[in-house]
């Protein structure tokens, strides 16, 4: 039986300088996933790294937790008996559980904002175009997906919820007027491009954008009519800038002290981890750097409203976890198999049966028992490739679909529902 397994760290247990040594570059992520593969007894891997938490969801045959454990240790730098202070382990329908919520936005330092949906369809494409995931995960990720979907249909959960970026902008709000600041967004991340936005919006002129690959970014600086920059003259870009809104996959920090112009008081918020913000920046007297756990005390206007909604949105996910394990159950390919098996058999046996009610008189016992042996052997060697391929369609993200399909086919699903294909309708 194998062991489904959550392993990672979120913003209410460690502070931002463990979470960015512990975080993944997302543009990197094949190399970690074949990593982690490559470890003895695991079968399947999936990485999980935001500016909020970071998670290694696994499973496995054995019990494989210290070596993931001297893994995360050795990629974050962090000796493992400290690491162990900061992380949480899960075990299988806790486990599931923990995607579910993840998932469905109850488990985000701002309960139903809606970016750490799209980043867990990101970080599970690449666990599946590099053959990490399999049977287990594609399971719990396409039931996920359908629980948040169902959370967000049902409630109103992200009604009026402040995302990362629009926490950023209220907290620049409470220490200046926005009107009129100059602002410059480094990076292409989704914070970033909602950040442009809510200034934007208030009246702020996005006067720069800077991005390591500038055709990235080129429809943003189009949209605000902003000078655009790449990395290598970063420098350049805060001539004049008041506000810096930084969100990049950078694992160095890219912000110098030397590129603050002086006499010129400048907010930098930085939503990167690890932050883009060099600390010496911190100590210049007209800088002032707002990071991301600096925003875990903005005040949500909605959230004794959205605490209801989360309350009836648990009971969903409850609801979900129930449906995930029937859904398990239904799809068994053991079960498949033999129903299909026991089907053909029953047929077979009829048409034996027929044969010597029609033939019996004609020929004898041994004969027929030759008929029996060879429609047996027939139906053996019939059967063998569909066999083989349904336990080969398992590890396919639509796997479960075109098994089921194979149960319709041969009339013994107990499913009615419309058969849909799990990406695209979560593309």
């Amino acid at each position: 039986m194998s062991e489904i397994v959550v392993a990672g760290t979120n913003y209410n247990i460690s502070p931002l300088d463990i979470r960015e040594k512990l975080s993944f570059d997302n543009s990197k992520l094949d190399r970690y996933l074949l990593k982690l593969k490559s470890l003895d007894g695991l079968d399947e891997v999936m990485i999980l790294s935001t500016c909020n938490r970071v998670e290694v969801l696994y499973v496995s045959k054995y019990d494989i937790v210290d070596k993931i454990l001297e893994y995360l240790s050795h990629h974050s730098g962090i000796e493992l008996g400290k690491l162990k202070e900061y992380l949480y382990i899960k075990k299988d329908i806790d486990a599931v559980r923990h995607v579910f919520r993840v998932a469905a936005s109850l488990d985000s330092m701002i309960i139903g904002e809606p970016q750490i949906l799209g980043q867990i369809k990101e970080s599970y494409k690449w666990s599946v175009e590099f053959y990490t995931s399999g049977v287990t995960i594609n399971r719990i990720m396409r039931r996920a997906f359908h629980a948040a979907k169902v959370v967000k249909t049902k409630t109103d959960i992200s009604k009026g919820a402040i995302s990362v970026a629009y926490a950023g902008f209220l907290k620049v709000n409470e220490l200046m007027k926005i009107k009129g600041k100059k602002i410059l967004s480094i990076g292409n991340s989704e914070m970033n491009r909602l950040s442009c936005e809510h200034f934007s919006d208030h009246g702020a002129i996005i006067k720069a954008i800077a991005n390591r690959t500038v055709e990235n970014v080129l429809d943003l600086a189009e949209k605000y009519n902003a000078r655009i920059f790449g990395l290598d003259n970063l420098k350049d870009a805060f001539d004049g800038i008041d506000i810096v809104v930084t969100s990049t996959a950078s694992k160095e920090s890219i912000i110098k002290p030397n590129f603050i112009p002086k006499g010129r008081d400048v907010v930098i918020v930085d939503l990167a981890v690890p932050q883009d913000t060099d600390q010496s920046v911190e100590k210049l007297y007209n800088v002032k750097v707002i990071h991301i756990d600096d925003l875990k005390n903005i005040v949500d206007q909605s959230l004794e409203y959205r605490k209801k909604q989360a309350e009836l949105a648990e009971r969903i996910i409850n609801e979900e976890i129930e449906a995930y394990k029937e859904y398990v159950k239904s799809l068994d390919y053991d079960d498949v198999i033999k129903e299909i098996r026991l089907m053909a058999e029953r047929i077979r046996k009829l048409e034996i049966y027929k044969f010597k009610k029609i033939y019996k008189s004609r020929v004898d016992d041994e004969l027929l028992e030759g008929i029996d042996k060879l429609t047996k052997s027939l139906l053996s060697k019939i059967l063998h490739e569909p066999t083989v391929n349904i336990k080969g369609f398992l590890n396919h993200p639509e796997g479960d679909l075109y098994v089921e399909l194979l149960r319709r086919l041969f009339d013994i699903s107990k499913s009615k529902k419309d058969v849909r294909c799990f990406f695209s309708e979560n593309n």
